[in-house]
């Protein structure tokens, strides 16, 4: 009796820990695509946007036609860059290495 309750209790365990990461799994998956629908909810995380290096300038087309390159307080970070881009690539639409700038 005592070894098939520690069984028992062992199996629902397992079966716990193995859906319980399955659903955190899929919960960050959804996160994710939240995060990177548009740059409304780009924002709410990264206020300022995020570009890929510190040297990235943020390039603004005037109404004359000129293009003008200013500084950029985004936050730096290839990596989330790199990922936002591979799950919408609108979030930097005129493609100057700043995703979602301010």
């Amino acid at each position: 009796m005592k070894k098939t309750l520690q069984i028992g209790i062992a199996a629902a365990l397992a079966t716990t820990t193995f859906f319980g990461a399955t659903i955190s799994k899929n919960d960050e998956d959804v996160q994710a695509r939240s995060i990177y629908s548009n740059c409304t909810a780009f924002n709410g995380k990264y206020a300022h946007g995020v570009k890929v290096s510190s040297k990235t300038k943020n390039t603004v087309h005037k109404r004359n036609g000129s293009v003008v390159y200013e500084y950029s307080r985004a936050y730096v970070s290839a990596s989330i860059y790199k990922k936002a881009m591979k799950q919408n690539r609108d979030l930097d639409r005129d493609k100057d290495g700043i995703a979602c700038e301010r």
